[in-house]
């Protein structure tokens, strides 16, 4: 059997790693592929402006971070300046001393009690319902069945509050609640609910990307609501209140609702080689695990939720593909019809700007292997570190078969 050329991955000016959203089943996965790139010699830039000097940016140091949900929460601690020893050891509950250069001090254990805080307001929301309830089983006695559907009776807002995740990352995690402080630039994806707009929480700002004109960039918010903010999944969390600048109220949801994996983030911050680890990886029936719909509704939902962002991260990709193999193609064609180095160049920069995507940019993604069944049916929110560890291994053991395709230039 013939092996596989690797595909060669010219010398880059900036590395950037989007970690997409999934609970805690996403940050060990996302651990893992940090892991494997590390193996493949890649370093993460990490700490305050005012900490010890370190190595200058080099072509296989990763700069620009991109996260939503769980992955907000790992980009956060990467920055921040944990070493993955000391990150692996927290989730997966080990006894560990050992940190980075920067962050001598061991990352603290989440714990349930700040990943699912009880909102106050739900015992407000609860009389409300119970009165809703009333009427809707008046209504039913009535034969007025549609009233059951529009879900009116259904007041609560989310069973769970992000306040104590908020809370743990000011606290207990970073030293500064400033994006501006660190070194590397850190990004953070939510949504705004009643406005339906993509937000992204940093210390610099960019032009909104032509596929979401309504994107914005913000600079004024902290770290730690930042996080609690684009982890805030409807249902399970309600909406997550962060004021403007201007003192004025706004409420936020998950950061992948209205796009899974950013990845325009880290191109408008100036990557050309973007890393992408994200979990949505939808089930396909294997006999051992047999019909979803023997376990229940829950698996489901995920399911429908997955195929859903299963496309979504396809369309993305393969837009991205085809841009890229038509600007391969044109450079051939320039170069076989004998154009000079300038023409050729020009046609090239005219294609970059109209197709809005550099020639050298290169994206990577690593996700779970489509047979790997044990990491796609595995809990989103659990901290059982029998069950980490599991997806931490695969999320290694899948960064390390996709980065050996690519052979990297230094």
């Amino acid at each position: 059997m013939v092996a596989t050329p690797k595909k060669r991955i010219s010398r880059k000016k900036k590395l950037a790693l989007v970690l997409s959203g999934g609970g805690t089943k996403a940050a060990a996965f996302h651990i893992g592929v940090a892991y494997a790139l590390r193996e493949n010699g890649f370093e993460f830039q990490c700490g305050l402006k005012t900490d010890q000097a370190d190595p200058a940016p080099h072509s296989r140091m990763i700069q620009t971070y991109v996260g939503s949900s769980g992955g907000a929460f790992i980009t956060t601690v990467l920055a921040a300046g944990y070493s993955l020893e000391n990150i692996s050891a927290s989730f997966l509950n080990q006894v560990s001393s050992e940190g980075s250069q920067f962050f001598p001090r061991p990352l603290p254990r989440l714990q349930y009690s700040k990943m699912f805080k009880i909102r106050p307001e739900i015992a407000k929301e609860q009389v409300t319902q119970f009165a809703a309830v009333r009427d809707i089983m008046g209504s039913l006695m009535d034969g007025r069945f549609p009233s059951l559907l529009q879900f009116k009776w259904l007041k609560m807002t989310g069973l769970f509050s992000t306040s104590g995740l908020e809370q743990f990352i000011r606290e207990e995690v970073i030293p500064s609640n400033r994006f501006s402080d660190y070194k590397p630039e850190l990004f953070i994806v939510s949504t705004k609910l009643n406005d339906s707009q993509k937000v992204v929480f940093g210390k610099n700002t960019y032009a909104p990307p032509p596929h979401d004109p309504r994107c914005e960039y913000q600079t004024h918010a902290r770290i730690s609501d930042a996080v609690a903010a684009s982890a805030s999944l409807p249902v399970v969390y309600a909406p997550y209140h962060i004021p403007d600048e201007h003192g004025r109220s706004h409420y936020y949801i998950d950061g992948e609702i209205r796009e899974t994996l950013s990845t325009h983030i880290a191109v408008d911050a100036g990557a050309d080689l973007v890393f992408t680890s994200y979990t949505h990886q939808p089930y396909r029936y294997v006999k051992e695990v047999g019909s979803l719909t023997s376990l229940g509704l829950p698996a489901i939902v995920v399911q429908g939720i997955y195929i859903l962002i299963e496309q979504k991260i396809n369309s993305t990709y393969e837009s991205y593909r085809s841009k890229k193999s038509a600007m391969n193609e044109v450079y051939r064609y320039c170069k076989d019809a004998g154009l000079g180095d300038e023409q050729s160049e020009k046609i090239l920069q005219i294609l970059e700007k109209e197709l809005n995507q550099s020639r050298d940019l290169d994206i990577i993604p690593i996700h779970p292997d489509p047979s790997d069944t044990r990491t796609i049916m595995a809990e989103h929110f659990t901290l059982n570190p029998r069950k980490l560890t599991e997806i931490v291994k695969a999320g290694y053991k899948a960064g390390m078969k996709n980065l050996s395709r690519y052979e990297f230039e230094d």
